[in-house]
């Protein structure tokens, strides 16, 4: 014959006869099954005639009723719509006149068969056909799960179990189909998981953030001894090279988000520290910390002490921060200050007998100072640069 099966259905359930249209047609059968089936309804797919779909306009007297003839079976899609319905009457009528009573699937869509109510699904016509519990069909709400989606799948596959007249093999089609089914939606979770996950990383790799970075000053020092004004902890990435001023933490704005938790080159520009090179994580949940280091910018003061005609003075008393040190035959002097002792502008005092105490807080630490010492008998105090 022509067509597996005629689908007779009420236009008002034309997304029901749709949906079983196309999954009947999509399934292909297994080898196993085919070798079982009977030479008469043995083929590889199912071919569905549902009216709408394969004819435009046709009456039942002539091109519906041959297509009628060249259908093995009659699935009528039941509902109480379809129970009112005349055209589904003659159909089921002209399909039992032939003598294929035996060859009608009602698929039950809704309601109830039998009921004799407002919800009876059955036409008159297949109710007078068939005693009541005579006739072997498909119930959508009679499978056994809550889930409306398996409901429907087992109704499919019970659907072709008579379809290929093999009730029996109900069960192992089901089966197969499910472990297909499974597999088929755990394809598609995989590719949606990682198509979110790509998303996530594209959000990611296109969203910028700030990074905070704590800077610990290691090296022993006075509390006097503060990070210089023009400091800056420089980070470089890739194709650009950020600077953050320092304190006591460091905010660098918008770094590439391809960069969260990636390892970066940082590095501290500041008079009196160490470059110290390092590589950091940035982003990620844990707290980065950068240890800077002083170098003895603020350690040594050296230079030489001298009177007015540029003579050098040996033996004079140098202080600076409670350290001394006694001026060379040549006039030089050297001193080196501990760290907690350390500030940019010391303290210094020099003495000498015969001569004006020297003494400033104002000349920054560093070598080289030249100092000139005033005789007592001068108007002047000293003078130093």
């Amino acid at each position: 014959m022509k067509y597996t099966a005629f689908i007779s259905y009420n236009s008002r359930d034309d997304h029901w006869a749709r949906w079983l249209q196309r999954k009947l047609e999509q399934y292909q059968l297994p080898t196993k099954i085919k070798r079982e089936m009977n030479d008469e309804s043995r083929q590889n797919r199912f071919r569905i005639f549902r009216y709408r779909s394969d004819l435009n306009t046709v009456s039942l007297s002539n091109g519906l009723a041959s297509e009628l003839d060249e259908a093995r079976w009659l699935i009528v899609i039941c509902s109480p719509y379809s129970a009112c319905s005349e055209w589904v009457g003659r159909e089921i009528a002209h399909f039992v006149s032939t003598g294929r009573k035996d060859h009608i699937i009602p698929f039950i869509v809704s309601g109830s068969p039998y009921s004799d109510d407002e919800n009876e699904c059955f036409n008159p016509i297949l109710r007078d056909s068939f005693p009541k519990n005579d006739i072997l069909g498909v119930n959508i709400d009679d499978n056994g799960d809550d889930l409306m989606i398996l409901r429907k799948r087992k109704a499919v596959v019970k659907t072709i179990s008579l379809l290929i007249e093999l009730p029996d093999a109900y069960a192992y089609l089901w089966n197969r189909y499910r472990m297909r089914w499974i597999e088929n939606l755990t394809v598609k979770c995989a590719g949606c998981i990682a198509i979110l996950s790509l998303l996530v990383y594209a959000w990611q790799y296109n969203t910028s953030f700030d990074f905070v970075l704590a800077i610990d000053d290691t090296t022993p020092k006075s509390s006097e001894l503060t990070m210089p004004q023009d400091a800056e902890i420089v980070m470089q990435l890739d194709n650009e090279v950020k600077r953050a001023s320092v304190c006591s933490s460091v905010v660098f704005k918008n770094i590439p988000g391809r960069y969260d938790s990636k390892h970066v080159h940082v590095w501290i520009e500041a008079d009196g520290f160490y470059r110290c090179d390092t590589m950091l994580q940035v982003g990620g949940k844990e707290e980065q910390h950068f240890q800077a280091r002083r170098d003895d910018t603020f350690e040594v003061l050296s230079g030489y002490v001298t009177n007015e005609n540029g003579e050098p003075i040996a033996d004079a008393i140098v202080t600076a921060q409670e350290e001394q040190s006694t001026t060379s035959i040549d006039g030089s002097f050297f001193i080196r200050i501990p760290s907690e002792k350390q500030l940019p502008r010391p303290h210094v005092v020099i003495q000498k007998a015969g001569y004006a105490t020297w003494e400033t807080s104002q000349l920054a630490i560093g070598r080289n100072w030249q100092v000139v010492l005033i005789d007592n008998e001068s108007d002047g105090k000293g003078a130093g640069h």
